[in-house]
């Protein structure tokens, strides 16, 4: 009786073919993931390159505000502070201005649509100086003008 019993048990487990489709099913599915994870751990580090390229530019833009606020504070160069910011060479002396970054200076103006005109191209001078700072794929651009209502910067409390 008792060996009668035995028999009619079914043994528990996997089979062969059971463990075979188990292992094909995590295959592909980790190719799937790998796919489109792969991507993600390649470019992962762009956050971070964006970020340095987004401080680099904004650093140089705000030497140059801060060269172009001095000048503007000069009574003696006032009239000639664009002039003075366009002329300058940001890549030697103090400055030293690496090559990954792009300075790019026009003379522009407006027309009565408001539209943008270089000057620069025909070698004229406006009261508007722009001046854009590209370092890596993040740029800053900033219009300069020489047009001021007082002879000093406004004293403002916080």
């Amino acid at each position: 009786m008792k060996f009668s019993r035995l028999i009619h048990l079914r043994q528990a487990g996997f089979t062969l073919i059971e463990v075979i489709v188990a292992i094909m099913l995590g295959a592909i599915m980790g190719v799937v993931f790998l796919t489109y994870m792969g991507t993600q751990l390649t470019y992962s580090g762009d956050p971070v390159n964006i970020a340095r390229d987004e401080g680099v530019a904004e650093m140089w833009m705000e030497r140059i505000i801060s060269d172009y606020v001095q000048e503007m504070n000069t009574p003696a160069s006032y009239s000639a502070a664009l002039a003075n910011i366009m002329a300058r060479d940001y890549t030697i002396g103090i400055y030293n201005m690496p090559a990954s970054v792009t300075l790019t200076r026009t003379y522009v103006t407006y027309d009565a649509g408001g539209n943008e005109v270089d000057v620069s191209a025909g070698g004229g001078t406006s009261t508007n100086l722009k001046v854009t700072v590209q370092a890596g794929g993040y740029g800053l651009t900033n219009i300069l003008t020489a047009e001021r209502v007082t002879s000093g910067d406004p004293i403002t409390y916080y």
